[in-house]
């Protein structure tokens, strides 16, 4: 925490002597007057002292007026910029005039001071970036005011992608910031295993979920190879931040039996091994998902949303109003977290994952005229990775115009409804008027196909999935930015520490770039300079791949590369790297990797790739082994072939004995 003392000295208003001291101060009011007077706040301050220090901590206070017959509103301090009003009678202690002299040097700009604000983190599921991206078509097919409102407030990253494009390979690379070959969380079944901070030769340094999925010696094994030693929550904890969790989290750590994590969701573990990731690689093309239809009368597809997002609300009402007056912590919130300076609340919804199902109520803020079938390419001139993608989620098959549409406009009704969802929890946050003195971040943990490219869900490289929302807004941050930089999830921990008063440069594991040189550039939370031409990167090693997908964005390339573990996937067999240029070619239809013109970018970008993931082809040597010894310890080991058989033929819809041929043939193969 910054000491007050060198906050005062630091404000040029108030840097003549001791402000804060009586001398400082006018037993009258100042009523600010006139258009070179602005209020910038009203805060909640116990005297004329406290107010005077909240005008010495916050950018551009230049006078301030406590008014006593207002504390019984919560709010007595106001806080003011420019030319100081006349000096009236009544019941108000304000600041003196700055005696005259020097003018004094100029300060540079604020960044975050961590005694003075918290931090809103809104999380969804499955939200294609695009629908919060003003310079794509996908923008205009729907609306979502609250959202969009957040992006005015402060800085939209309308670049941002996912380092591992499904549920938990997305939210532990995001918890831990570190690449997915790094944690070793591969799939929906391994998330992060070990306890951070405890001893992982113990069952407490374990994750109970995967000792429940798994067994002791197995998860120890998981945590002792992807090293997690620290998360987000940890470096929040470390700088006074004490992290409340409402809703889904699907990373494992231990997170869900921590002692202040009661309102959190979601294992990271999803049942723990599952057939078609661990069985991935024997190629078996049969659909392991439904069909995806669209549902237009149905009251909400993710009720558990609409009981969490009220959750979140009483908690800013009850803990950041009460903290913000100085009053006790309610009771149900009354724990160890009370000697935490700061908090942070994690408020993550479901919503728009699917099933795709919406009602009239939402699909009003869906334009129709805007949304047509996503151009496709024939089944034969697929990619082969995307030919057993599409075949796994029953979506290669034939379906109508109308049919396809319904989902489409269905998806975007769901949009409609998270910005709901969301919107009031912003609007409760500035009810407790503690919006000014709060970061507020949204994101999205990957994205959703919507039918585009013969695909539902996520799981790919192409944009839809792979690329997410991203804003933030709060202390410091201007309005209105639209930067389109490419930024990474990677890079939520980097900028969280530094919202929070840390020092990233002590965390020399993050693999992430902290976001304040782009959003507010000069800061004191903005030390180092952004890297000027970015290359961002993305792996892939779960279900409905049949191989490891590795991805790099750079400038308008993205280029996509293909493990070769196995002889299946080789690239005689059709699995050859792809480029496409987003900026011309933004639906991805057109792959020009093989054009004697690019010869160099697809040197260039695989150069990249590697830069920022190291050996791709022994990461997916890595995976495969990883897959293959829990296919053969946990299914072909507890199951008689019979009853095994039942499990594949339940999993891929039309299992038959050509299937488990391959089946046999792939575990019969080396890595």
């Amino acid at each position: 925490m910054k000491p007050v003392l060198l906050l005062l000295l630091a404000h040029p208003a108030l840097a003549q002597g001791d402000a804060c001291s009586s001398a400082g101060m006018v037993a009258q009011c100042s009523p600010c007057k006139g258009s070179t007077c602005t209020v910038l706040a009203q805060e909640p301050a116990a005297d004329p002292v406290a107010c005077c220090q909240l005008c010495a901590a916050k950018a551009g206070c230049q006078h301030w007026t406590f008014n006593a017959k207002e504390a019984s509103k919560g709010t007595p301090c106001h806080l003011k910029a420019g030319e100081q009003g006349e000096y009236t009678s009544g019941n108000c202690t304000s600041s003196a005039p700055a005696p005259a002299g020097p003018t004094p040097p100029p300060t540079p700009a604020p960044g975050p001071d961590p005694s003075k604000h918290n931090i809103l983190f809104l999380m969804s599921d499955s939200m294609d970036g695009r629908v919060l991206d003003p310079t794509s078509p996908v923008y205009k097919r729907l609306e979502m005011p609250n959202l969009r409102k957040l992006a005015a407030q402060g800085a939209n990253f309308i670049r941002t992608y996912a380092a591992a494009p499904q549920c938990v390979p997305s939210r532990t690379t995001m918890f831990a910031g570190r690449h997915t070959h790094e944690i070793k969380a591969w799939s929906n079944s391994q998330g992060v295993a070990g306890v951070p901070g405890k001893d992982w030769g113990t069952t407490a340094g374990i994750d109970p979920v995967c000792i429940k999925s798994y067994d002791l010696p197995t998860c120890t094994a998981m945590a002792r190879a992807g090293n997690v030693t620290h998360t987000i929550l940890d470096s929040l904890r470390d700088s006074a931040f004490e992290p409340h969790l409402y809703g889904k989290v699907d990373v494992g750590a231990g997170i869900l039996s921590d002692w202040d994590e009661g309102n959190a969701t979601c294992d990271g573990y999803h049942g723990g091994p599952i057939l078609p990731i661990s069985a991935r690689a024997a190629d078996i093309q049969r659909a392991t998902k439904g069909r995806p239809t669209a549902n237009e009368d149905d009251n909400n597809v993710h009720p558990e949303d609409w009981k969490m997002v009220p959750r979140c609300i009483e908690f800013l009402q009850d803990v950041a109003a009460r903290t913000a007056r100085g009053a006790p912590m309610p009771k149900q919130f009354a724990t160890e977290a009370s000697s935490y300076e700061n908090w942070m609340l994690y408020c993550s919804i479901n919503i728009p994952h699917p099933a795709f199902q919406t009602n009239a109520t939402w699909l009003k803020y869906v334009h129709d005229d805007l949304v047509a079938p996503p151009p496709t390419q024939p089944v034969g001139a697929m990619h082969p990775y995307d030919t057993f993608m599409s075949s796994s989620k029953s979506t290669l098959g034939s379906f109508t115009a109308d049919e396809v549409v319904q989902v489409r406009r269905t998806y975007y009704a769901m949009c409609a409804e998270t910005d709901f969802l969301l919107g009031r929890v912003l609007d409760a946050l500035r009810a407790t008027g503690q919006y000014e003195r709060t970061f507020v971040v949204f994101l999205s943990d990957h994205g959703e196909m919507n039918m585009e490219h013969r695909q539902q869900l996520k799981n790919s490289m192409y944009e839809p999935s792979s690329r997410v929302p991203m804003m933030v807004a709060g202390p410091g941050i201007a309005p209105n930015q639209q930067i389109a930089n490419l930024t990474s999830l990677l890079d939520v921990f980097p900028t969280l520490v530094e919202m929070a008063g840390g020092d990233v440069r002590e965390l020399t594991f993050l693999q992430g770039q902290s976001l304040f040189p782009l959003m507010a550039p000069g800061s004191a939370a903005a030390p180092a300079a952004y890297p000027a031409d970015r290359a961002v990167a993305a792996q892939y090693h779960s279900n409905m791949g049949n191989t490891g997908s590795y991805m790099v964005r750079w400038r308008n390339w993205k280029y996509i590369a293909f493990g070769h573990t196995f002889d299946t996937f080789s690239i005689l067999n059709g699995y050859s790297a792809q480029l496409f240029d987003v900026d011309a070619d933004p639906d991805e239809m057109n792959d020009v990797a093989s054009l004697p013109a690019n010869r160099a970018t697809v040197s260039h970008m695989d150069s990249l790739l590697r830069a920022q993931l190291g050996d791709i082809d022994a990461i997916d040597r890595e995976v495969m082994t990883n897959d293959k010894a829990i296919y053969q310890n946990y299914f072909v080991a507890k199951f008689t072939p019979d009853a095994l058989r039942k499990k594949f033929e339940k999993a891929f819809k039309g299992f038959d004995d050509s299937d488990m041929a391959k089946v046999e043939a792939w575990n019969n193969t080396s890595v």
